[in-house]
């Protein structure tokens, strides 16, 4: 998926060997078959001519056994194909989005190389734009219901290679779903959390499937939230999230719907070790709140209100949405840039 090369790529010939000489030998090679492929490949896309110099040399120091910078590994995923006739890339109508997730950002680096076949197991439009952003082959997007499948296509459609990829509906509960496919890298991003909706209680199950999917020496990355401290009310943000929080899921329940729930780092490395999964990195952010998160969270809230039966319980809880809300404007410029709690991102390889 990844870009090769870029026809601006020429006019950097002389400077970039050069400065490649000082950097590894590895990147030495690579730089030079970019010049070479110059002459007989077009990219398909314009920004290609803008990205690809700010990346190499923002990547001149990459050297052997550290991951290259991510402007270089973005480069790559622009669409392009051989004026010869030859070899066709990778080529969806516009290339991915820059990348800002610090998360995202993580498991880029995290994974070096050539991505292959990746599954996401739970696609939505971050972690698709995600990967449509990786050094991928293939793209398989998996979500919970067909009009998933069409809003999912409606906001990064855009991004992906439609002789390629797709985006499919599934139940992870079906054994028959996926039956017999692996995949060289897969990907769950707050999956078990929100697997709760589609799949109650089959969080071990889950993971057992996840495992089957992955190819022997393949990559599986986790990302998730861990569960909400009940107690941890240290600050305005802290508080006034742990209250949208619970006025969301007392209402689901009362609705009768599942409650979003969170699944904690320990239990799931606990879960790989036990599969045989070898853990290579970890990391831990702590959640930073902003407007976005904090005003979606009340959106959320107030769909599960929607569905309470009871007029006088709903009437009650539409009540403390608008109090929460008045009081997140009230505070906004003291909790903005608060943490309340944190998530997690994990890269585990099947031996």
């Amino acid at each position: 998926e990844r870009s090769e090369v870029v026809s601006s790529a020429i006019l950097l010939h002389s400077s970039t060997l050069v400065s490649a000489m000082y950097a590894s030998m590895p990147l030495f090679v690579s730089l030079l078959a970019i010049v070479q492929a110059a002459d007989s490949t077009q990219p398909t896309d314009p920004s290609a001519g803008v990205m690809l110099p700010q990346a190499l040399e923002a990547d001149d120091a990459c050297s052997t056994g550290q991951p290259c910078g991510v402007s270089l590994l973005q480069a790559r995923s622009l669409p392009q194909h051989s004026a010869g006739g030859g070899e066709v890339h990778r080529r969806p109508s516009a290339p991915a989005r820059p990348l800002d997730d610090e998360v995202f950002l993580f498991l880029l680096q995290s994974v070096p190389g050539p991505w292959g076949d990746v599954l996401d197991a739970g696609t939505g439009p971050n972690s698709l734009d995600f990967i449509a952003g990786c050094p991928v082959s293939t793209i398989t997007a998996v979500t919970g219901n067909e009009s998933f499948v069409q809003m999912t296509l409606e906001s990064s459609g855009k991004y992906l290679d439609p002789k390629l990829d797709r985006v499919i509906a599934g139940n992870w509960k079906d054994p028959e779903f996926l039956r017999g496919q692996q995949y060289d890298v897969v990907l769950a991003d707050w999956l078990l959390g929100s697997v709760e909706f589609f799949a109650p209680h089959f969080q071990v199950g889950l993971m057992r499937r996840l495992h089957q999917l992955v190819k022997p020496g393949g990559v599986l990355l986790f990302t998730g939230r861990e569960p909400d401290d009940l107690k941890a009310n240290a600050t305005v943000g802290a508080r006034l999230l742990l209250d949208i929080d619970t006025v969301r899921d007392s209402a689901a329940t009362l609705s009768l719907r599942r409650p979003y729930r969170e699944i904690p780092q320990w239990w799931v490395e606990e879960e790989l070790g036990m599969l045989g999964f070898e853990i290579l990195h970890r990391q831990k952010l702590p959640l930073t709140l902003d407007a976005e998160d904090v005003f979606g969270q009340l959106g959320w809230a107030r769909d599960e209100i929607s569905h309470v039966h009871d007029d006088k319980l709903r009437a009650a809880f539409e009540e403390r949405t608008r109090e929460l809300h008045a009081a997140a404007l009230r505070t906004q410029s003291v909790w903005e840039k608060q943490s309340s709690g944190s998530t997690y991102a994990l890269v585990a390889r099947r031996p």
